[in-house]
């Protein structure tokens, strides 16, 4: 059993391990550490690699939650690496008509949809005029049509599978 105290760096943004893993990849010594995003904010679990590698997490209680990428071991012929399930989510994209038209609809529309996905207990994350936040189920996209309903001509929904991670500067309690 390979025990993991803590986080090497994350192959997205260090572009030493970036490298590293790309040369691995190219000898098939890479390994998945596949989690949930849920799982992503424990900091103790075990799991087994998608190469069968039984890994012990054990982080320091404060340490950062897992993020996609992040390196749990690198050595000359391996790396593992977490990947976090893609999962449902609602992609709610402001008008560019909106967001440049008058103060009101500047500032109302979006403190609107953000208070309705925060009555909802939701992470969210943002990417310009796109606001994510995870769904449970296709039903709920239905619900959610309607809960913006009085915008609609300002938003555009669609449902996709991503990987989601909240923004770090928003924190949230899920129901």
């Amino acid at each position: 059993m390979l025990t993991v105290n803590r986080i090497l760096g994350n192959i997205y943004n260090d572009e030493q391990l970036n490298t590293s893993f790309k040369e691995l990849v190219s000898k098939q010594q890479n390994e998945t550490f596949l989690i949930t995003r849920t799982e992503s904010q424990r900091q103790r679990m075990r799991k087994v690699s998608n190469k069968g590698t039984d890994i012990a997490l054990s982080l320091d209680s404060g340490s950062h939650h897992l993020r996609h990428g992040d390196v749990l071991l690198l050595n000359d012929n391996q790396i593992v690496v977490v990947e976090i399930e893609p999962e449902n989510v609602l992609q709610v994209e402001i008008s560019k008509e909106t967001l440049t038209g008058d103060a009101d609809s500047v500032i109302q529309i979006p403190v609107q949809i953000g208070h309705t996905i925060g009555n909802l207990h939701r992470p969210i994350k943002l990417d310009g005029s796109r606001i994510y936040f995870p769904i449970q189920s296709e039903s709920e996209i239905e619900m959610f049509r309607k809960l913006f309903h009085p915008f609609h001509h300002h938003i555009e929904i669609q449902s996709k599978k991503i990987v989601f991670e909240p923004d770090e500067n928003m924190h949230v309690h899920e129901h």
